[in-house]
């Protein structure tokens, strides 16, 4: 049954309240009519604003509608727009799935096509500055941190695709612009994982082959060929594309949430997938993938398991790619992967030590009674290194197979009416005096102020910096004005923002003796700043 009526009684005001459930679901700010009198509270409690609900961690809040990926973790299902991924993980190209999480159907041959073609075009002529920016990085850096550099020049490149930088909306609502942008978006993900693997490798960078699919490409822009032919192996290639299909997506982890806290803001989808590439790298999500992998590297052998085991149980270890948000039973990408690492071959050393960890693990009452088991992480980066990748761009590799299920979940979201997403705390630091008594004189002068327009008259909350304030704002004013008509006089020129690869135009150098009037002004931005907060 998965409709009713939730029926609570407040024990403090003897108050009942109904709150309807839809789809085992209740609404949260319902309980925001849950309210008691505030009188002999902590004010940090806000028991006047109704009852709030705590979640750490998000363990059991739904944040957002969404009809992608259904999960249930008890049985271990995953299902994409409804289609179970035991139908479709051998068959599907990344083109097949990443259209059916986006557009919501599987593509017909002219449509996959179509699809194949438009990556393509995105991904070429790279701009000049994106390659620069990658390949300023010590060839020894994290690959991730090179995507990401390489991504936000790809926005610097195009400021006119940032919704701040344009002062409007442009992709809310907006599904023929959006559908656009997603294209363009995936595709530069591609370009700068493949110039960080080549940088990293030491080799040049090359440009997409325009005959082949996506997850071909995947191999050939980051060197992974055959060394004989120059092409990347098929078997390879066909043993990627079945990884892809198994975790093309998997509703809101962590960075799926990450990249539409942005996407709340409406902005770019670039920055949004710049700050699920960042939270996605931690040790608790994709970057565990990395962090397990070169785990197995240093246990040895699977003789020296069970010597790791007891240390995980005594918490002198930490245990990656073990135990899962939502799976409480065997992950069902693990069941399928299987036959993938089979097919590369069982004998792999860090394959026999990772089994050993999951065979001794499920057999330990200290996991079992957890409900604990193995998650991809700790398999994936030894099928990642099997197929030609060093074990530092795995995560990286990872975020690209979402790639197309984050950009479905922000067209979903582009979809939706808006609502930025803004998390409440639970406050329980002291709160000290009668902060509504000095905000009252505060805003009573703002109002005042206000409405006559003019700051000139505007005290400050604290009666003790009440004249050295008002005579700073002064000066401040004074001198900004100073500097600013000085610099206009000093180089008679029209400034304007420099275009792509052209010379900057120079900042005139002072006089000998003459105090920087740049410096000078950055001096009294902060100024303004401190007094700022003053008022």
């Amino acid at each position: 049954m998965s409709e009713g009526v939730l029926y609570i009684t407040d024990s403090r005001t003897s108050q009942r309240y109904e709150i309807p459930i839809h789809r085992n679901t209740v609404q949260a700010s319902s309980f925001q009519a849950i309210k008691a009198p505030e009188a002999g509270t902590n004010r940090a409690d806000q028991v006047a604003n109704g009852l709030r609900l705590y979640d750490p961690g998000l363990k059991n809040t739904a944040i957002s509608e969404s009809k992608l990926t259904f999960l249930d973790g008890s049985m271990g299902i995953i299902q994409f727009r409804g289609h179970n991924i035991a139908d479709f993980w051998e068959t599907a190209d990344f083109e097949d799935t990443t259209h059916l999480l986006i557009w919501e159907r599987w593509p017909n041959t002219a449509e996959k096509e179509a699809l194949r073609k438009d990556l393509i075009r995105a991904a070429q002529n790279v701009p000049d500055s994106v390659v620069r920016v990658v390949q300023a990085f010590p060839r020894t850096a994290p690959p991730m941190q090179m995507v990401i550099a390489g991504l936000a020049a790809y926005l610097g490149e195009n400021p006119g695709s940032i919704p701040a930088n344009a002062c409007r909306n442009l992709y809310h609502a907006n599904m023929p612009t959006v559908d656009k942008v997603i294209i363009k978006t995936v595709a530069a993900f591609q370009v700068c994982v493949g110039l960080a693997a080549c940088h990293r490798a030491g080799i040049p960078s090359r440009p997409v082959d325009t005959d082949s699919s996506y997850l071909y490409n995947m191999f050939f822009v980051t060197g992974n060929v055959d060394k004989s032919t120059g092409k990347p192996d098929p078997t390879s290639v066909y043993h990627l594309q079945r990884l892809w299909a198994l975790g093309a997506d998997l509703g809101h982890t962590n960075s799926t949430a990450a990249f539409l806290l942005g996407a709340s803001t409406l902005a770019d989808p670039l920055s949004c997938l710049i700050s699920a590439l960042s939270s996605g790298y931690g040790i608790m999500h994709f970057g565990a993938a990395e962090a397990s992998l070169k785990s197995l590297v240093a246990i040895g052998g699977k003789e020296n398991v069970p010597n790791l085991i007891e240390k995980v149980k005594r918490r002198e270890a930490k245990l990656f790619g073990y135990g899962h948000r939502v799976f409480k039973t065997i992950d069902p990408r693990i069941l399928f992967a299987a036959q993938i690492m089979n097919e590369l071959g069982s004998d792999h050393p860090l394959l026999q030590v990772a089994m050993e960890i999951d065979r001794i693990a499920s057999e330990d009452e200290y996991f079992v009674s957890r409900k604990l088991e193995a998650n991809s992480d700790l398999y994936i980066g030894v099928v990642y290194t099997a197929l030609g990748f060093e074990p530092s761009i795995v995560p990286v590799m990872i975020m690209l197979m979402r790639s197309g299920g984050l950009m479905a979940h922000w067209r979903e979201a582009m979809g939706q009416p808006t609502n930025i997403w803004r998390p409440q705390q639970f406050y329980t630091g002291e709160v000290s005096g009668s902060p509504a008594d000095s905000y009252g004189a505060v805003a009573s002068e703002w109002k005042t102020a206000r409405a006559v327009g003019n700051l000139n008259n505007l005290r400050t909350a604290s009666t003790s910096q009440d004249a050295e304030t008002s005579t700073s704002v002064d000066a401040l004013r004074g001198s900004l004005k100073a500097g600013k008509d000085a610099q206009t006089a000093k180089t008679n020129v029209t400034e304007s923002e420099p275009s792509i690869g052209a010379p900057a135009v120079p900042k005139p150098e002072p006089e000998e003796g003459e105090p920087s009037i740049w410096h000078s002004t950055l001096s009294e931005i902060k100024d303004l700043t401190r007094l700022m907060s003053l008022l």
